[in-house]
C-alpha cells in the first residue's frame, strides 16, 4: 500500500528475532536499539556506550512465535 500524504502514520513497529532470548524481556542489541532509535522510537534510558536500552512506556509487545521473533509497536 502506497503512503498518501494526507495519511498520517500512528505507530511504528520494529520486529526482533528471539534467537533464543527471553521472549519477556529480551535484551535488545546495539543495533536493534540503534535501528528503533533512527526509526523514532522513545526511550526512557538509551545509552548504546553502556549497553543500555529501555522503551518508553506505553508500548506493544506482540509474540510472533511462528518466526521466533517479538514485534514492539509504539505510538508516534
Amino acid at each position: 500500500m502506497a503512503h498518501r500524504p494526507d495519511h498520517k502514520i500512528s505507530e511504528i513497529r520494529y520486529t526482533i528475532t528471539l534467537a533464543g532470548r527471553d521472549s519477556v524481556s529480551p535484551a535488545l542489541t546495539y543495533e536493534e536499539a540503534i535501528a528503533m532509535y533512527q526509526m523514532g522510537f522513545r526511550f526512557s534510558i538509551f545509552e548504546p556506550e553502556q549497553g543500555d536500552y529501555r522503551l518508553s512506556i506505553p508500548y506493544s509487545v506482540v509474540r510472533l512465535i511462528d518466526r521466533d521473533a517479538l514485534m514492539f509497536i509504539q505510538d508516534v
